[in-house]
């Protein structure tokens, strides 16, 4: 074995061990193929595109997809990744809405959630719209303070999917999931310690994790365009905050500061959305 062919071998143990057994030697013999024979190491383009392609056969991102196929995907998951932003909300506010209300909303959108998994979206839209009605109504009569605006956001992004088929989404995706587990509880924990950076952390991690969506966007769009339409909530959450607070009057700095928070939703929106593209013409 020569070095440059060795150089190659090392590059594809990156992939998984059934991908290896599959495609790894027809990997390699097209790429001792296309080599010079004075060449002793791989090139910058194909140890990039090597890495690139492990990541996504890792993550379930390999193979080809159409853009429509992006879309469901990624629907499918912001709207489970608000859901659990919704049901962490409810449950944790128990301690001062009542909690029969509470518990309703949350088992409500828990069953949504497996409905979502089933593939049964036309009923996953009916039960979340029966949280939100529920919830709207409870705000109105019975809440000491508005509740979370994920709902009204999940049931839009829900909507599309209904009589479209089965969206099959890989299992890597789900780590998305924990996203809102996280921003619940630094927003409770603030909350309860009565300390206001907890709740900015919650902020700031998924402003964070926008930019690392949008870097990621070269191994799988979809989480990307998943978490632009999530992170429309935090913005959503914020417009309706500061209408409530100021009486309907929102100053322009409050202006200023929403649309700044809009940035990094709406790009990981439009670079999901063109990777998705560009992907679909492959």
């Amino acid at each position: 074995m020569t070095e440059l062919e060795r150089r190659y071998a090392a590059l594809l143990r990156l992939y998984p061990g059934w991908y290896q057994r599959a495609r790894g030697a027809e990997m390699l013999s097209v790429l001792m193929d296309s080599a010079p024979p004075d060449r002793r190491r791989p090139e910058w383009r194909e140890v990039r595109g090597l890495i690139l392609g492990a990541l996504r056969v890792r993550v379930g991102a390999h193979g080809h997809r159409t853009a429509g196929q992006s879309w469901r995907v990624s629907l499918r998951t912001a709207a489970l990744m608000l859901l659990i932003q919704t049901v962490g909300e409810v449950l944790w506010q128990m301690t001062r809405n009542p909690v029969a209300v509470s518990l309703a909303v949350a088992a409500a959108c828990v069953l949504a959630m497996v409905a979502v998994f089933r593939g049964a979206y036309l009923a996953a839209t009916t039960v979340t719209a029966g949280a939100f009605v529920l919830d709207a109504l409870a705000r109105q009569t019975v809440y000491e303070f508005s509740s979370s605006w994920s709902l009204p956001l999940a049931l839009v992004l829900l909507i599309p999917l209904v009589g479209r088929g089965t969206v099959v989404a890989p299992r890597a995706l789900h780590l998305m999931l924990l996203v809102p587990v996280v921003s619940v509880a630094l927003n409770a924990y603030g909350t309860i310690m009565q300390d206001p950076s907890f709740q900015t952390g919650s902020r700031a991690v998924w402003q964070t994790l926008a930019v690392a969506a949008i870097l990621w966007s070269v191994v799988d769009e979809r989480v990307t365009m998943s978490f632009g339409l999530a992170f429309l909530y935090v913005v959503v959450s914020r417009a309706m905050g500061d209408l409530m607070a100021l009486d309907g009057l929102i100053s322009p700095w409050a202006l200023i500061d929403m649309g700044v928070l809009a940035i990094l939703p709406v790009l990981d929106i439009a670079v999901g959305a063109t990777v998705a593209m560009r992907r679909a013409r492959i």
